[in-house]
């Protein structure tokens, strides 16, 4: 299981009617350490992880964080897919970890969090 180093907001999208936070997060995984977690509000309110995409963006050469080429990876499915359905309990995992850098889940609740 990868090891979260570091989480940092970044900004709210908006896909299909619904609210999704990207969450910039280092990690200890070999060969895709910086990835974008794409987070949603789940039916009991919780935040579910419901994308994950490697970010290999060179800050150096890709300043305007131009996600239409090859530097930006879909990683979520080889991540978290096994036969042994041990997969759900990974990606929870990883979730948590995230949630748990402080100042994330803050920034969920006051970025995807409806005040009527």
């Amino acid at each position: 299981m990868m090891k979260v180093k570091e989480a940092r907001f970044r900004r709210v999208l908006y896909r299909g009617g619904q609210s999704y936070a990207e969450v910039e997060v280092l990690t200890d995984h070999g060969r895709n350490p910086q990835m974008l977690a794409y987070f949603r509000v789940g039916q009991n309110g919780s935040y579910q992880l419901v994308r994950l995409i490697g970010n290999d963006a060179d800050q150096e050469i890709d300043w305007f964080d131009n996600n239409l080429h090859s530097a930006f990876e879909e990683l979520t499915a080889s991540m978290f897919s096994s036969p042994d359905h041990l997969a759900a309990n990974d990606r929870d995992d990883f979730a948590e970890q995230i949630l748990a850098v402080d100042g994330i889940s803050e920034e969920l609740e006051r970025n995807l969090t409806f005040k009527h």
